[in-house]
């Protein structure tokens, strides 16, 4: 976040004449939303199936156009938010009309003590004012509902994506100069103020930061600080008169994830990765190519951005400008196409399964990729997403089965068995412009420098492969975790094997969540018990310290469980002489729990 936004300004950017929904686009990006790729999770068609607009009951044009529009975070990330929506919009739900008129109810707070909605005497106007219900009556929430939706957007996002200093209001009341010092040194957003559950909130802007003041007896914390970065919070602060600790100012729960920071991609006759994932064996190959068959409707496509073949030259794809993936067989038997991306489509891949069903997988400018098996729908969310614009897609079958590489800008490659959906994350370097994965498992590169054939290794490449393969031979979903069924358990184990360390400790601090108790017997856990020993015997696992006492604590259980890991304490008695402290004493606690004797 290079570049410093004072909100100071923002009534100037509210008054500009602009396309309705820019500003909202502008402010959601400005504090670290993105958009996920992938179809929305809440849509009209969800909310009300087959439900069709009536010109006798108008809908203003503003609601149905953020529904529809690419740019409502509520629709894609509704758990950003923790509101109901509501359509088609309805009467309030236990609360009065005002007189003379009627509410059309369409958004409501979390638990339904602040509903907001239109006056159904403005329905036929395109952006009708919108109204809450508060313990004075139904009042002015919003001059418009897009000034509306732009509002809960800015209560809601930075609180995600911001750092945040919330001071309570027994401070506030005690030093009346605070109110005094915000009203001086800053100037309010020109939005009206905020009313959910009693606050009353009039928003101030500052450079990177917005200040709520909560003048209402709900509001628990008089001043909410809210920042794009650390320093715009604590510069506020400051500047307010206040003390706090470090405890108390919180970072954003939402990190966008990294962009690689690498040179162009190299390679030497012999060169290996760290890990010896991979070989080159050649820098001047010539790749394996499928020629794009000419089928009718492929060379008139408008906006075509790239094509591609299936391993046999029987299906044609392209991707365009517009974010349309088309699909073309070769005998006639099948023509389809879909919108699935929001951005020009940079690269596209199919493959064949075994029963013979078509898999296409295209990346866009965005850095997404979606999975689109032809004889169906294509999978709602994005297959994959990163920061940085994909530049190239291969698919193969090899001696383990389907697998696929992407290539993304910013110079990782990253490769997936698809039959496990183990992935390998190879840093290869910028400047890839294709690459071909053959059948026996030679990754060709081709950059401007030419081409290079990486043999990969695939027991390096994915050596969790084996595991997953394990893993998946039992029926989890069947097997009941404290959380209900257990099919989130061999994804866990899994990341528990990888090799990042926070992700490793927070799939063990989820297990947790699912497999202990001590009262209930956990049908999920006694299955789980071998693999979790079997990752605690591995001395360089991310998280041995949190597992050793995962797999103790599952002793603690009543049920099958214990005796499963009873069963496992001879493997695991020799960690109570490990150099570690932390591994000794959760060995104990295992001998402690089990009752097992030492000698």
């Amino acid at each position: 976040m290079a570049e410093i936004i004072d909100y100071g300004r923002f009534a100037e950017r509210l008054a500009q004449e602009r396309p309705r929904w820019e500003l909202l686009d502008e402010v959601q990006r400005e504090w670290g939303y993105e958009d996920p790729g992938g179809e929305p999770l809440v849509t009209r068609e969800g909310e009300a199936p087959g439900y069709e607009l009536d010109e006798s009951d108008p809908i203003p044009a503003a609601l149905v156009e953020w529904w529809d529009s690419p740019v409502n975070s509520f629709a894609f990330r509704p758990r950003l938010y923790w509101t109901h929506s509501q359509w088609p919009p309805s009467a309030p739900d236990s609360v009065e009309n005002p007189p003379d008129d009627q509410i059309r109810v369409i958004m409501a707070e979390y638990q339904y003590v602040n509903q907001w909605g239109y006056l159904a005497s403005e329905a036929h106007l395109p952006d009708p004012k919108v109204m809450v219900n508060t313990h004075e009556g139904w009042v002015v929430q919003s001059r418009s509902i897009s000034e509306f939706f732009l509002q809960l957007a800015m209560e809601r996002l930075p609180a995600h994506f911001g750092w945040t200093l919330r001071v309570r209001r027994t401070v506030v009341d005690g030093d009346p100069a605070i109110v005094e010092r915000l009203q001086a040194s800053y100037r309010d957003l020109g939005l009206p103020p905020w009313q959910e559950m009693g606050t009353d909130a009039l928003s101030y802007g500052a450079p990177d930061a917005l200040i709520r003041h909560g003048r209402g007896p709900g509001a628990d914390y008089a001043i909410v600080i809210q920042g794009r970065t650390r320093k715009a919070v604590v510069q506020v602060a400051e500047t307010l008169g206040l003390t706090w600790t470090d405890k108390e100012l919180g970072a954003p729960s939402e990190v966008p994830s990294p962009v690689e920071d690498l040179g162009p991609a190299s390679f030497t006759e012999g060169g290996t990765d760290d890990r010896l994932r991979w070989m080159a064996i050649s820098t001047a190959a010539t790749p394996p190519a499928t020629a794009v068959p000419d089928v009718p409707g492929l060379r008139e496509l408008p906006g075509r951005t790239v094509a591609a073949a299936d391993q046999d030259g029987t299906t044609a794809v392209a991707g365009d400008s517009t974010g349309r993936v088309h699909v073309w067989a070769t005998d006639g038997s099948e023509t389809a196409d879909r919108a699935l991306h929001r951005a020009p489509v940079t690269a596209v891949t199919c493959y064949r399964r075994e029963g013979g069903d078509r898999v296409v997988i295209s990346g866009d400018a965005h850095g997404v990729l979606r999975h689109w098996a032809t004889a169906g729908e294509p999978l709602r969310g994005a297959f994959a997403r990163r920061r940085s614009p994909v530049a190239a897609l291969t698919s193969a079958r090899l001696e383990t089965g389907p697998a696929l590489a992407a290539a993304w800008a910013d110079g990782l490659t990253r490769v997936w068995d698809l039959r496990t959906m183990v992935v390998a994350d190879l840093r290869i370097g910028t400047g890839i412009e294709s690459l071909a994965l053959a059948s026996d498992g030679v990754l060709y590169v081709t950059t401007g420098q030419g081409t290079a054939a990486l043999r990969l290794d695939l027991d390096r490449l994915w050596p969790n492969r084996r595991l997953r393969l394990r893993l998946d031979e039992i029926d989890w979903a069947s097997l009941w975790t404290k959380r209900g069924p257990g099919h989130e358990i061999p994804g866990l184990i899994a990341k528990v094997a990888g090799d990042d360390e926070d992700t490793a400790q927070a799939a063990v601090k989820r297990l947790y969540e699912l497999l202990v108790s001590k009262h209930d017997s956990v049908k999920a856990a006694a299955p789980a018990v071998p693999f979790l020993v079997e990752r605690m015997l591995i001395p360089t696992n991310r998280a041995r310290n949190t597992l050793l006492l995962l797999i103790a604590d599952i002793a603690d259980g009543p049920g099958e469980e214990r005796d499963a890991v009873i069963a496992a304490v001879p493997s695991l008695l020799h960690l109570q002489d490990d150099e570690h402290p932390s591994i000794r004493w959760a060995a104990g606690e295992l001998v402690r729990i089990c009752g097992v004797p030492t000698a």
